[in-house]
């Protein structure tokens, strides 16, 4: 019970703070709307626009920074003063860390299954036709993964602000070699095997696949390294979270 209270705790703060809605909401249809405008005579005749590119594209770039939301629930400083408590109430540190990445993953689900429905059906994006669910299902893992992320990097750092600085470093790294503004594979073949590195890589490839070849061979495989990662940011974020830390 106290887990459930803390947890909706976080999940209100997170409503209640404009700027992570906006984000989360309105910037990505931004980022779509001003790289299709922009790019658009690139694409000419082609089946696929620059809309239909960069919508794909650009809402995977919006969800890589899901972990500036996380690192934001976790240790905004009224969400530290307000959580002195918690170091004195009958919960595991586990339940601590673990309420800010839950409740920054459900609202980061809801958000974005949302975004990628309204494109598909009220802007005619296309997001898969009859295969939005596994899109939507891919996005939804690598929010976990983001979450888990910035979760692992402010139990490190202890500070949000330290958390954000160093954690922008890996997030830039995955957005450039994920080829999310222009195709990475023009730098060369030691770049284009340095972005396999990326995750961000693995869900654009993923997705493009799955929309407009109705290919799945590297799904399950995407879903399971995302899954995998997200594991190992835990495991992190319980060896070297300290509560009395966190509040202080």
């Amino acid at each position: 019970m106290n887990f459930i209270r803390i947890l909706k705790f976080d999940f209100m703060n997170i409503l209640r703070t404009p700027a992570l809605l906006l984000v989360n909401t309105v910037f990505p249809f931004i980022l779509i709307a001003t790289m299709g405008f922009v790019t658009k005579s690139n694409f000419g005749a082609s089946s696929v626009s620059s809309y239909d590119y960069y919508g794909v594209n650009m809402t995977i770039f919006a969800v890589a920074l899901i972990a500036m939301t996380a690192a934001n629930t976790f240790m905004e400083e009224k969400v530290r003063k307000g959580n002195i408590r918690i170091l004195y109430a009958p919960v595991s540190k586990m339940d601590i860390y673990l309420s800010k990445l839950i409740s920054t993953y459900l609202f980061g689900t809801i958000s974005y299954s949302f975004i990628l429905f309204l494109a598909q059906t009220l802007f005619q994006l296309n997001f898969g036709g009859r295969n939005l669910p596994y899109v939507m299902l891919l996005i939804n893992i690598f929010l976990l993964f983001g979450c888990c992320f910035g979760t692992m990097f402010c139990c490190i750092c202890k500070n949000e602000e330290q958390a954000n600085s160093i954690m922008q470093i890996p997030v830039a790294f995955f957005v450039f070699f994920g080829g999310v503004f222009f195709g990475i594979h023009r730098l060369g073949v030691t770049v284009n095997k340095i972005s396999n590195l990326s995750p961000v890589k693995w869900v654009s490839e993923c997705a493009f696949r799955i929309i407009y070849d109705n290919d799945f061979s590297i799904f399950l495989p995407v879903l399971s390294s995302l899954l995998l990662s997200s594991i190992v940011c835990i495991i992190v974020s319980q060896i070297v979270f300290k509560p009395e830390e966190y509040v202080c």
